[in-house]
């Protein structure tokens, strides 16, 4: 058994932080440097992102699907690009990912503690 907040931190935060690193690097032309400080992260950190190093196509996928979601990636990478606080929408991005039952779909022994 895993508890939600697991799957969110193993699953989820890598696959939507790759989505805001690659939107940040090919869609506003930042560099590594740039990514790094504006998503408060390690360079190298950045580089596995954008190497797909990190974020599996799964998560992706299921994230893409849904365009709900979609805009919330898109609106967090622009937040990051100006670098603002983004955290709101990553909160909305778990939330519209549990309510659709995508936590429970990754692992399906995983349980809600909140």
């Amino acid at each position: 058994m895993k508890f939600e907040v697991e799957v969110v931190c193993e699953q989820v935060l890598p696959a939507v932080r790759r989505l805001i690193a690659q939107g940040l690097y090919e869609d506003y032309g930042l560099s590594q440097v740039e990514i790094a400080r504006a998503m408060n992260l390690t360079q190298p950190t950045v580089s596995n992102y954008l190497r797909e190093g990190r974020g599996t196509m799964e998560v992706i996928n299921e994230i893409e699907q849904d365009p709900q979601i979609e805009v919330l990636v898109e609106e967090a990478t622009s937040r990051a690009a100006k670098e603002q606080n983004y955290s709101d929408e990553i909160s909305k991005i778990v939330s519209a990912m549990r309510d659709r039952g995508v936590i429970q779909e990754l692992d399906s022994s995983t349980e809600k503690i909140l």
